[in-house]
């Protein structure tokens, strides 16, 4: 009787909307303790439940210390809830007491209304900052308050000038009693005497106040190494265990040898033995991390799973992996089921923004009260111990929030990974999305005062090389390209779901076509000689070793770079290769010999290889031959160069044939930049109002602009194009 009193009746997913799994009963959210968390008073909702009970004809028999657990679990989330200090770059309105703001497009005050009132664009409007750090402003009679974010998005601020502004206060300020003593504790140990930076020692206690863990997201050359040991120890925990590329564990352990922490005290686990003997800092590879280790035993009992519980703190070093929860790393990862998680990465959103739910979910919470978008569970929320009836699930929630599609199929709403879908990298919510980010991402960028105050990286200058096609490059690149615009127009047309593996080979094809034609894909022939772009690339090497200086290039094939170490070997301009092609500790150990501290002009290096976990400071150029679909391939491997201790001003130069899958990449990866910097840096949106043009479309337009040079019809020049040579 008392259990059916609690769950009530018996719930259904329908059409229109599906259940969170697991989810039976309208009150199961009664049994959920992190329900009470989310509640205004969760002692008093606890005893509205134990009323219920005893309404029942129950006699409930409360634990020994289960309302003090309670309470303690009520200050722990309200800390995990509580945004992290941030310092954004802004026009618009942060501190100010007063401001004034034009509106910068028509809109409704309140979306959510059918007969709000509307603002149009150009309307000045006059805000009074209130206690809370939100504005409010009148309008026909009525009060209305703006987050500072929704604000600056929706006017321009006239009276205040550009400048770095608090958006959120941080944990210190909330809670000063628990900021003292952690910073007591810190200089006990002398943590600050090798984490010598202020804003690392300030981050330090900060992100050790959040119970649960949290994104660390700084910015590439501010100290990542260093702070992953500085967690472990100022945290107290017997096992600490830091996760990193298995190229990288060398890297982390020469950081180590540099602090005061004894060599006996770290563990790299590389055997099954190694398990049985765990230090106070312990190092494992991601690949090691999710091995089996001993297939003779169990076929899939891996080193996660031996692990599992044993672990006080984890550091995922390089943790936008988590970014797909779906993925085997990513499994490993929750699997070891750590107490504290912290995600080490300077690319919290490695591809579009929904790319940050998988980290926040891992660090932040799985829809809990402090961070409601369950990826495992529902979207929680406060009437869920009226009814779960209508609960949403935290995937479909985030979607509906966050994601701009213009169609997806059934496997891509199951799970925001898998499947086909049209995507553009833009952000649905901005306010709401800075918002969800704010308690569980800890951002710096190396401009910003604190960090400033210790480094000074001058932004590098960008520079695009326009190349112009060769007649029989441009032919066999136009029937790879056509041949894939027009499977692809053929498929939404005819209704077909686009298998992803199909789409993605096809692409790989085009990409060939363009940057690496002497490869040879099926369908395509094989193109000898040089072409002009990969003649562009050799000549601008040249042009530098004549300088003296020294370059980097970067491509996505290992086969391109080798073409090009052959042709400057002829020219005598000394190169270093550095792709997957060459054993790991190999292509390190020439690289530090020859190019970072050697005379060798050039590094060639795969993205891939190359692009993280590398300081190259020497470098006075990189090279892109090729571009990447993703900002964060790109904006790592350029960072390798743009270290603290690198002298001059680094020159960044892309090449591009013009209307190839360059142009559609340089598009693809300015709108993802757009969306990452306003969703992590708070940047106004620089592409929000231009359209995105996909990629059958500006192979359409490459067509129809040849065509009006030569007077020929599309149709017509398309065909001519198909057949020169």
């Amino acid at each position: 009787m008392v259990l059916n009193a609690i769950y009530d009746h018996r719930i259904f997913s329908t059409d229109g909307h599906r259940l969170p799994r697991g989810f039976r009963y309208a009150g199961q959210g009664l049994l959920d303790l992190e329900v009470y968390l989310l509640q205004d008073d969760p002692q008093g909702a606890f005893g509205r439940l134990l009323e219920r009970i005893r309404g029942a004809g129950g006699d409930p028999s409360v634990a020994p210390g289960l309302r003090e657990h309670l309470a303690v679990r009520s200050r722990r989330s309200l800390r995990q809830q509580t945004p992290l200090r941030h310092v954004v770059y802004t026009a618009g309105a942060g501190s100010a007491s007063s401001v004034v703001g034009r509106a910068r497009a028509t809109h409704k005050v309140d979306d959510r209304m059918w007969a709000s009132p509307l603002i149009k664009a150009g309307d000045e409007v006059a805000f009074e900052r209130e206690d809370d750090g939100a504005y409010g402003y009148v309008l026909k009679g009525t009060k209305y308050r703006l987050a500072v974010d929704e604000l600056n998005a929706r006017f321009a601020i006239e009276n205040v000038a550009q400048r770095w502004e608090v958006v959120h206060e941080g944990l210190a300020a909330r809670f000063p009693d628990h900021a003292v003593a952690l910073r007591a504790r810190v200089n006990a140990l002398g943590i600050p005497t090798w984490l010598d930076w202020g804003f690392q020692v300030d981050d330090l206690i900060e992100t050790l106040m959040k119970p649960s863990g949290c994104v660390i997201a700084w910015e590439q050359g501010c100290g990542k190494s260093r702070l992953a040991l500085a967690l472990i120890l100022a945290a107290g925990v017997k096992h600490g265990l830091i996760v990193v590329e298995a190229r990288l564990v060398s890297e982390l352990l020469a950081e180590a040898a540099l602090t005061p922490i004894g060599m006996d005290e770290i563990k790299v686990i590389e055997s099954p033995a190694d398990l049985d003997d765990l230090r106070r800092f312990n190092l494992i590879s991601y690949e090691r991390l999710r091995m089996v280790v001993d297939p003779s035993q169990s076929r899939r009992a891996t080193y996660a799973h031996r692990l599992r519980r044993r672990i006080g703190l984890l550091v995922a070093d390089e943790g936008e992996r988590l970014a797909n929860p779906t993925s085997e790393q990513s499994r490993a990862l929750w699997r070891l089921s750590a107490r504290r998680r912290y995600v080490l990465t300077g690319s919290p959103i490695p591809n579009y923004p929904r790319d940050a739910f998988g980290l926040i979910a891992f660090a932040g919470g799985d829809g809990t009260a402090a961070q409601p978008y369950g990826y495992r569970r529902g979207y929680l929320e406060q009437n869920w111990l009226q009814s779960v009836e209508y609960a949403d699930r935290g995937i479909d929630r985030f979607r509906d929030d966050f994601v701009v599609t213009e169609w997806v199929t059934w496997q891509f709403a199951e799970n925001l990974q898998d499947g086909a879908k049209r995507e553009v990298p833009k952000i649905g919510n901005l306010s709401l999305y800075r918002a969800m980010l704010a308690p569980h991402l800890k951002r710096r960028l190396v401009c910003e005062p604190d960090v400033a105050k210790y480094i000074q990286i001058e932004a590098p200058e960008i520079r695009v090389h326009t190349v112009d096609w060769e007649p029989d490059h441009l032919a066999m690149y136009l029937r790879a390209a056509d041949d894939f615009a027009s499977w692809y127009r053929d498929r939404q047309k005819d209704g077909t779901c686009c298998n992803l593996v199909t789409i993605l080979a096809r692409m790989r094809a085009v990409h060939f076509a363009a940057n690496y034609p002497q490869y040879g894909m099926e369908g395509i022939e094989r193109r000898s000689g040089l072409t002009s772009k990969q003649r562009a690339v050799i000549d601008r090497m040249r042009e530098i070793a004549a300088e003296g200086k020294q370059a980097i290039v970067f491509a996505e094939n290992p086969g391109v770079l080798n073409l090009i170490a052959r042709e400057l070997d002829v020219s005598k301009v000394d190169t270093v290769l550095f792709h997957g092609g060459i054993p790991i500790a190999k292509r390190v150990k020439v690289k530090d010999q020859r190019f970072l501290t050697g005379l060798a002009t050039g590094l060639l290096s795969t993205k891939e290889s190359g692009r993280a976990g590398y300081n190259l400071p020497n470098a006075d150029y990189v090279l892109f031959y090729d571009r990447s679909w993703t900002w964060r391939a790109e904006y790592q491997a350029m960072r390798r160069a743009l270290r603290w201790n690198r002298k001059g001003r680094l020159s960044v130069e892309y090449f591009h044939l013009p209307g190839s899958i360059d142009v559609y990449q340089d598009q693809m990866v300015a709108h993802k930049r757009d969306a990452m910097q306003a969703g992590l840096d708070w940047a106004t949106p620089e592409l929000e109002d231009e359209a995105f043009l996909h990629m059958d479309t500006l192979l359409d337009a490459f067509v129809e602009d040849i065509a009006r040079l030569h007077g020929e019809k599309t149709y017509d020049m398309r065909k001519l194009l198909k057949e020169a040579a």
